[in-house]
Parts: C-alpha cells; structure tokens; sequence
C-alpha cells in the first residue's frame, strides 16, 4: 500500500486527557477538542496517526481508552500509541492493539514504513529506563538513513517556567548522553508540555507538540490555564527533508 511514497504524512495529536464520559474535563469539551484535531482538514491524506500519550485525563480511566478507540476504529492508516504520565498500559492494551510493543511493563517500539523507521519509547514514569535507551541505540545503529523519535516527555528543559520546574522529565542528563551518540535522529517529537515550541539539542531539533485538552502559559511558575483551543502538528517526511506545522483552532 505505502510502497514508493516518497514524502510521509504524519498527524500528531496528543494530550487530549479524554475522561471517562462525556462529561466536561476543567469545564473543557476535551472530546469535541479530540475530533477537532484528528476531523481537521489538515489531517486528511495522512500515512501515519501518532497519539504521544496522555490519552485519558487522570487515571486511565478506561471510558477514555474506549472512546478514542471507538473514534478510530474507521482510520484507514495506521495508529502508533505511546502512553503519557497518566495513562496505564495495563488499561490501554484493553482497548488497543499493542502486542508486539509492550517489554517488561514499557511500551517501546519501532515502526517501519515505506521505508522509513520510526522509534517510539515509553517516559509514563517521567524516565526513560536505560533498557530503552540501549534498545534505541542498538536499533538506530542498524539504520543507515534518518529516523525519528517520538515520546511523551521532552528530553530537555523547554523554557515553560510551570512544566520545566515540577513536571520535566527524570532522567534527562541520561537521556541527552545517549541521544547525543545517535547521529541519524535530528527530530524528536514529543507532548506533555501543553504549548508549542522548538528546542534544539545540539544537532536535534526537539518538537514540543501543544495539546488538543488546552494549553498552559509558559511564562507563569505555577499553573495558568492559557487557552482550552486544540491544537496538533503535521509532520512531512522525505528523503532530505523534515517539514512541520503546528495547527491551533
């Protein structure tokens, strides 16, 4: 099907915090900012769907899980799941498909697409575990060509004075030393933050992806509500090019 297709379209959308109903999640319609990401017009004609984690709001409740699968059970590309710091795999693996992804309680993969490699890795903790990060090397190490890597957590520090002091992630010093070893990764997206920004680290470009629940102001040291407006990213991928554009509503 994807056979010969030069440039990959990629959606991503994450941190839609779905709750349990259809109830409104901190007065946000969050399903309503769910289907105004993945329905937008920018969407359309995709190859590849990412969800990079935080698909329930608080605890995995499991009605989150079963509505965004029941959302997508009409996708006609493939979906890649990696889980955020409010999900639970144990929940997630009733709803989705992720046989094959899951080692040792993480959810770490590689997904291979028209020739392209694609890496996803598991931060729900807040780390990385060192069992990922030398599965990532080895892997990446086989790859003559560019890949990309997606997770949950930024593997940096972002400039958000809120996220970056009470929620970054754990292990970032261990993280940073082995990206830094792993020449054919240049782009890494990841969510979690709920803002948009570029970071670079050293020769990476780290994509912070805003969240479709709402976005929280990056200049503010304890949490202020933003904006509760979707948003998402599109991702273009060729040979010698990675183009992307975030989409608010």
């Amino acid at each position: 099907m994807y056979m010969g297709k030069k440039v990959l379209k990629i959606g991503q959308i994450s941190d839609p915090h779905i709750g349990e109903d259809s109830g409104l999640v901190q007065g946000i319609d969050v399903r309503k900012n769910f289907l105004t990401a993945y329905q937008s017009e920018s969407m359309k004609d995709l190859d590849l769907l990412v969800l990079s984690g935080d698909l329930a709001n608080e605890h995995a409740e499991p009605g989150a899980y079963s509505y965004i699968s029941d959302v997508l059970k009409d996708c006609k590309v493939p979906v890649c799941i990696i889980p955020g710091n409010h999900d639970d795999l144990s929940v997630m693996e009733k709803f989705f498909d992720l046989r094959g992804k899951v080692h040792d309680g993480k959810c770490f993969y590689r997904y291979d697409i028209a020739g392209h490699s694609i890496f996803f890795l598991d931060s729900a903790d807040g780390t990385v575990s060192s069992e990922q990060l030398s599965w990532l090397e080895e892997e990446a190490s086989r790859i003559n060509d560019e890949v990309l890597l997606f997770i949950h957590h930024p593997p940096c520090l972002c400039n958000h004075n809120f996220m970056d002091s009470k929620y970054s992630m754990k292990n970032i010093a261990e993280v940073q030393a082995t990206l830094s070893r792993i020449k054919n990764i240049r782009h890494i997206f990841v969510g979690h933050y709920h803002f948009e920004k570029d970071v670079q680290l050293g020769d990476k470009t780290v994509h912070v992806t805003p969240a479709t629940q709402m976005q929280i102001d990056a200049n503010q040291s304890d949490f202020y509500l933003q904006s509760i407006k979707p948003a998402w990213r599109v991702i273009e991928w060729g040979e010698n090019f990675v183009k992307t554009q975030v989409y608010f509503s």
